[in-house]
């Protein structure tokens, strides 16, 4: 009887553990041998940084992306995108009044004077290349009558677009309580703004001529800041289309591009960044991003079966090498491999045959000791 009892409670013991032994399986080919944790590469120096993609509106990576942040000049994209969307005429004349030439002394300006006058495609070349603050003013003052009534429909734009997070006190970025931004919201009001051919057209211009006006006999040549679509420096990138550069003390430098490559278009904004950091973090991010999708499509998809009801897909479990499963991960973690429907659907019938054998080896167990007590 005894040993009887024991050839039941070795098979019970050898079944039960059949289903770990069936789930140490080897690590499936492409998947790493050691467990690591993943993490983003440092691809770059600027505290904020953001990837949008622009047929999609998709973020597609970043870091502090939703932080509000000082704008500097980039709040020009906005200016911008008001001026093409409220004026009929680009012909039209701007004329400098004193108002508009009230900038501190270190803002940058393209040295307009009272009374000057300038067209207005032409004053879009002189905030989108040269950032004239001076020029931003003026344009705010011919959209909407005063600078005040023009950052209102400013924020009303922002609101519109989504930038919930962004708030202007003035249509040229300079520093002030109450004016902040975020990388996202700026690649929203880009996402705008690159809408309108014309605003391509200039912010893909490396250098322009401003015609001789009122107070200059000669032209007077317009540099756009921004290095990476002047093909003479060597932050020059062939893919990106343009964008906006900005710099205060508040702020440090900042950056919103829009970069084309394989058919695909991207937003890229770097905020808070050391000096000339904004181009290399905007090459290595659109490096980083353009490389993504190819790595993407070698991924496995998740197996399913279906049910009457629904389609399921099966989670993704970790499996460490002492053979226990450390739960669900998120997608895209690294794992070591998958439970397969083979295998559960083995894990349990085996557990169920183990659960038949106790019974019968219990019940039989009773029914010798009833018989030998005579009852």
């Amino acid at each position: 009887m005894k040993k009887f009892v024991l050839f039941f409670a070795i098979i019970t013991i050898v079944f039960a553990h059949l289903p770990f032994l069936l789930s140490a399986e080897e690590p499936a080919a492409g998947y790493p041998t050691e467990y690591e944790e993943a993490t983003d590469p440092r691809l770059y120096q600027s505290a904020s940084v953001l990837v949008m993609c622009v047929e999609t509106g998709d973020v597609l990576y970043e870091t502090e992306g939703f932080t509000p942040r000082y704008p500097a000049s980039i709040t020009k994209v906005m200016t911008a995108l008001l001026v093409l969307e409220y004026a009929e005429n680009l012909d039209d004349r701007i004329v400098f009044s004193d108002h508009a030439l009230d900038i501190p002394d270190y803002a940058s300006r393209i040295w307009m004077h009272e009374g000057e006058s300038i067209s207005v495609l032409e004053a879009l070349y002189g905030i989108l290349l040269s950032s004239g603050n001076e020029v931003a003013r003026a344009l705010a003052e011919y959209v909407s009558g005063s600078v005040p009534a023009f950052v209102t429909r400013m924020n009303q734009r922002a609101w519109e677009l989504g930038a919930v997070n962004t708030r202007f006190i003035n249509p040229c970025g300079l520093p002030g309580d109450g004016q902040f931004t975020t990388a996202y919201d700026i690649a929203l009001i880009m996402q705008a703004a690159i809408q309108h051919p014309i605003f391509l057209e200039i912010i893909a211009t490396p250098y322009f001529e401003l015609p001789p006006t009122e107070y200059y006999g000669n032209a007077r040549l317009l540099r756009n800041t921004n290095r990476m679509i002047r093909p003479d420096e060597p932050e020059y990138n062939p893919y990106v289309i343009g964008g906006k550069t900005g710099f205060t003390n508040a702020a440090q430098h900042t950056l919103v591009s829009y970069v084309r490559q394989d058919g695909m278009g991207l937003i890229i904004s770097a905020l808070y960044a050391p000096r000339g950091a904004t181009f290399t973090d905007t090459s290595a991010l659109m490096d980083y991003v353009f490389a993504m999708p190819a790595e993407q499509e070698e991924e496995p998809e998740p197996e399913t079966w279906e049910t009457d009801a629904v389609q399921i897909y099966e989670p993704v479990l970790k499996i460490e090498y002492d053979n226990t499963i450390d739960g669900i991960l998120e997608e895209n973690s690294t794992y070591y491999g998958e439970i397969s429907n083979r295998e559960a659907y083995t894990v349990a019938s085996v557990s169920l045959i183990t659960v038949i054998l106790g019974l019968l080896a219990v019940n039989m167990y009773y029914r010798r000791k009833l018989n030998s007590s005579g009852e």
